[in-house]
């Protein structure tokens, strides 16, 4: 059943994309108890509003509600919640780093020992594509530092990142 619920939020995604002129993409799901409880974070590379989220959330019900397919679940006998990354979430995907290039970010990533090291710094560039995908960072130099060294952006690969969320800034 999981898989099947799992298809219909892909084909409404890409419904609602198309009806919204916005590219809507799946940023986690968490299906429980065989589709009665239904999370879903999504986003696009601009932000997403609560407008598309609701329109997300209501095609996706009629959907599952109309379909014989889902027949446990007709007459909305399950919970579906539509939302987007909250500010202080991790990056959970890739494509998330997009809408974060200028902001600040906080790293925990494997350096080549496989030892965790944490670095805050600013996104300055994104190679999502590249056969190695990879972050820039601009690290964040306390005011002492800045008079005695010259700080270079570092590059980190995807692959070696723990966790990546948003700073915010006041």
């Amino acid at each position: 059943m999981d898989e099947k619920i799992r298809r219909v939020i892909d084909e409404m995604i890409a419904e609602v994309s198309a009806l919204k002129g916005q590219d809507i993409y799946l940023v986690e799901a968490a299906i429980r108890g065989g589709g009665r409880k239904i999370e879903l974070t999504v986003d696009t590379d601009k932000g997403i509003s609560i407008d598309i989220c609701a329109k997300l959330s209501r095609k996706i019900r009629e959907r599952l509600e109309s379909d014989e397919e889902f027949e446990p679940l007709a007459g909305g006998d399950f919970d579906l919640m539509v939302s987007s990354p909250g500010l202080g979430e991790p990056i959970r995907v890739g494509r998330q780093y997009l809408r974060h290039v200028g902001r600040l970010l906080k790293v925990v990533y494997l350096d080549a020992e496989e030892e965790k090291r944490e670095l805050t710094g600013r996104l300055v560039g994104t190679a999502l594509d590249a056969e190695v995908p990879t972050i820039v960072l601009e690290p964040l130099v306390s005011a002492k530092k800045k008079k005695s060294a010259e700080v270079l952006p570092v590059t980190l690969c995807l692959a070696d990142i723990v966790r990546a969320t948003v700073e915010i800034e006041f």
